[in-house]
């Protein structure tokens, strides 16, 4: 069993969404504010139904979308077997039977980061018990000393009575200590540090017994704490100062990802969700660490958001390396304006809303059509950005200029040309019978060329001005409601140029993109 459509109605960012998964696997990116952490959010508070803990939370006054308050919450999950959960508003999640017993894992960068930067007993009690729900026994142990101590405090206590809740709290002490050793896998947490992430240290924990405080007037018990440490460094209480910010975040994700395989079960569902959770790591630990999610938990449907478009990429490319890239739905989410107000647009790699507009042209239905080539022009756009982000073969300013110069385009490979200038200028260093003075003026010459662009584009004078015309078919064309019946031949004909010129500068797009990411 699996996740397939996902619906969300006026929940957080998202006043209505659909969210579909056509393989097993699936990878979001999107810029911080497209709205992947409003959908993480719509899963966490719906498959985490059975594991969270504490008192209820009005869900409506804490997610409901803020623009439009008389309108209802929804989350509608459905599973490839035709199961469905629902969610309305603070109701009972309806089906939430089909939960039980499953093994889903939901975290994103907040928990980590929680994980190595406060108490670990207090992050077990309030964060890691609801990943993991196991982990309340590690709590309980300390019940029935509390529940004395509340009775001595109502009643009075004499000297005996204070040695006998000492007693008890030891015991409890002790117990705790064995629960702990069971319940938290450190040689997993350090077969991940430096088996799978290849790192050359280990941690252990630190468990500071409990106590009582009998100076106050009642008694006051205190709660054990639980420091993380690194084998053999006397870090005094601060394992922190010892590392940068990317150790640390590989020492909770190995917490983290230990738990997790610890605790799995044996059953028909498994999911793991991971929003942005690889701040602050270089390509070579990122590398690492999704190796590591697809080799062990290859059973698990996936479903990752992220915002970095190097690790982005970093997962398809190494996809395409396993062979593994037909299982996985990779998606791109941007935002559009509708009606003065900001929306999520989500769609598949390898698709485009071409096709659909040519079907609603086809079907006389003018306004959906224009609709679809809006929205087709607002993911190229995005899609650019995306190119220019991974570092694409030529600044914005260079590529506005190609797309809107009739007599330039790109290079197909215009990096071998910059190679070719690095070498040339390796071989007049090199040349140890010229003098510098001579060298300098060659390099000149050298510099004066990529200057004036001579390497980077070449003429063709048939090339059309694409940019220009789609930004008047998107201004005049995708705007319906300024057409009347009288205009529908005209508007039908503007259809059918813009869905040329669109797939014309989907083809220049695709030629910028590195190979992995074509279509």
């Amino acid at each position: 069993m699996r996740l397939g459509d996902i619906y969300i109605n006026n929940f957080k960012f998202h006043h209505d969404i659909k969210f579909k998964i056509k393989n097993k696997n699936c990878l979001v990116y999107g810029e911080n504010g497209s709205g992947k952490s409003s959908i993480y959010e719509a899963l966490y508070t719906s498959l985490y139904d059975l594991k969270i803990i504490g008192e209820e939370v009005d869900l409506e006054e804490k997610y409901k979308h803020r623009d439009y308050p008389i309108e209802p919450m929804e989350i509608n999950i459905a599973f490839d077997n035709g199961n469905k959960l629902i969610r309305k508003g603070n109701n009972p999640l309806e089906n939430r039977i089909l939960l039980e017993n499953q093994t889903i894992y939901c975290t994103n960068e907040r928990l980590l980061r929680e994980i190595t930067e406060q108490d670990f007993y207090k992050i077990i009690n309030t964060r890691l018990v609801e990943h993991f729900p196991a982990l309340k026994t590690l709590s309980k142990v300390y019940n029935l000393l509390s529940r004395d101590i509340k009775r001595y405090n109502r009643t009075g206590i004499e000297e005996k009575g204070k040695i006998a809740i000492v007693e008890k709290r030891v015991n409890a002490d002790k117990a705790f200590q064995a629960e702990f050793e069971q319940l938290i896998p450190v040689d997993e947490i350090n077969h991940i540090l430096t088996k799978r992430l290849d790192e050359n240290f280990e941690i252990e924990f630190k468990v500071i017994d409990s106590s009582i405080d009998f100076s106050v007037t009642e008694l006051k018990f205190i709660q054990p704490k639980i420091q993380i440490k690194v084998k053999h460094v006397d870090d005094k209480g601060d394992f922190q100062s010892h590392f940068n910010e990317a150790k640390i975040k590989l020492i909770s994700l190995a917490v983290y990802f230990a738990l997790a395989k610890h605790n799995e079960q044996d059953s028909h569902l498994k999911i793991l969700v991971l929003d942005d959770f690889l701040t602050s790591l270089d390509m070579a630990n990122r590398k690492l660490i999704i190796q590591f999610i697809l080799d062990d938990f290859a059973d698990y449907q996936k479903i990752i958001f992220t915002h970095n478009i190097q690790f982005y990429n970093l997962i398809i490319k190494l996809l395409a390396m396993r062979g593994e890239h037909e299982d996985w739905d990779i998606k791109n989410m941007f935002l559009s304006n509708k009606d003065r107000k900001e929306i999520a647009n989500i769609y598949s790699l390898h698709s485009s809303y071409l096709k659909r507009a040519e079907d609603k042209l086809d079907a006389g239905e003018l306004e959906s059509a224009g609709n679809f080539l809006r929205k087709e022009f607002e993911r190229i756009m995005h899609e650019f950005e995306q190119i220019l982000s991974l570092g694409g073969k030529e600044s914005l300013n260079n590529i506005i200029t190609s797309l809107k110069d009739s007599e330039q385009y790109f290079y197909e490979n215009p990096h071998k040309k910059l190679q070719k200038l690095s070498a040339r200028i390796n071989r007049i260093l090199s040349n140890e019978q010229q003098p510098n003075c001579a060298k300098i003026r060659q390099i000149e010459q050298c510099i004066t060329k990529l200057e004036k662009n001579e390497i980077s584009f070449k003429s063709q004078k048939d090339h059309y001005n694409i940019l220009e015309k789609t930004e008047f078919y998107k201004n005049i064309l995708m705007n319906p409601s300024s057409h009347d019946d009288s205009d529908i031949e005209i508007y039908s004909k503007e259809c059918k140029s813009t869905i040329k010129l669109l797939k014309e500068l989907d083809k220049m797009l695709n030629h910028l993109k590195p190979s992995g990411l074509r279509r």
